[in-house]
């Protein structure tokens, strides 16, 4: 539970952050402020959540499988520096299930395309952050003692 408050304030500062310094230094983005923040936020959130939850459940070889799916596999297919339909099909519609071709696309239309839908991405990556609170969850509550049986009782 700590971890998952210290995903949650780092996610924070983050977006703020990095909101800031590609909105008003860099003027990469355009729009609302608090829009890009909050999409900067969750983009963090839903990989910093995704890996401590796979290291919560599975040790060091989480951290592992953190990131391969969202380095290697995600970004890869994020689409981020063109549009998605421009990777071989299917492999641009899958990455834009994936953390880095969610946020990337988010980010994209926020501050070009205001008015053109971005549910699909805000959805994407709030199922991210579920999914990596499910898995630290399960990884905490399954290496509490009460739920492994005691080599007393093993005959």
């Amino acid at each position: 539970v700590r971890r998952l408050a210290a995903v949650g304030a780092f996610a924070v500062a983050a977006g703020l952050i990095l909101a800031f310094i590609m909105q008003t230094w860099f003027h990469y983005l355009q729009g609302d402020f608090w829009l890009n923040a909050l999409a900067m936020g969750l983009t963090m959130l839903a990989t910093s959540a995704f890996i401590v939850g796979c290291t919560s459940l599975f040790g060091r070889v989480g951290m592992g499988i953190g990131a391969v799916v969202t380095i290697f596999i995600g970004i890869p297919l994020s689409a981020a520096a063109v549009p998605w339909q421009f990777l071989a099909a299917p492999w641009g519609a899958i990455g834009q299930f994936l953390v880095p071709g969610a946020s990337s696309t988010l980010i994209r239309t926020l501050s070009y395309f205001p008015d053109a839908s971005s549910a699909q991405q805000w959805w994407t990556l709030t199922g991210w952050v579920a999914l990596g609170v499910i898995l630290a969850l399960v990884g905490h509550f399954r290496s509490r003692p009460s739920m492994h049986v005691p080599e007393s009782t093993i005959e």
